[in-house]
């Protein structure tokens, strides 16, 4: 009886669970609402919009610790490539919704989404 009880519970938390993932990955992208900031050493350097998801380009940010290139595209920003040691801020990829970071802590780098706490594109 009370393992039926608990198993019980577990599906209805599970079903809870799903209904709210469902409900945040179905909000779809909204234009406008997020840009990147880019910050060096806590120091904003940098704010990007993405332009339209077809388009894409890179810039260079040049520190006193070493370079970073970052292209903006597809509704994402990502480091493409580092002139550090250790690469992680490039393998981390691509990011497109609030919340998300890119940190390259050699050249104190930090590139972060802004905006809409929902799962919206970089536009």
């Amino acid at each position: 009886m009370k393992i039926r009880k608990n198993l019980i519970w577990a599906a209805v938390f599970a079903g809870v669970c799903l209904v709210c993932m469902a409900f945040i990955f179905s909000t779809g992208a909204k234009s406008g609402e997020n840009s990147a900031e880019i910050y060096e050493n806590g120091k904003l350097v940098k704010k990007v919009s993405a332009p339209s998801p077809d388009k894409e380009y890179s810039f260079e940010i040049k520190t006193e610790n070493g370079a970073n290139t970052i292209t903006v595209g597809e509704g994402s920003i990502w480091v493409s490539s580092a002139d550090c040691s250790n690469q992680t801020c490039v393998h981390a990829g691509k990011i497109s919704h609030a919340g998300q970071t890119v940190i390259c802590a050699p050249h104190k780098l930090v590139i972060k989404i802004v905006g809409e706490t929902s799962a919206d594109a970089v536009t």
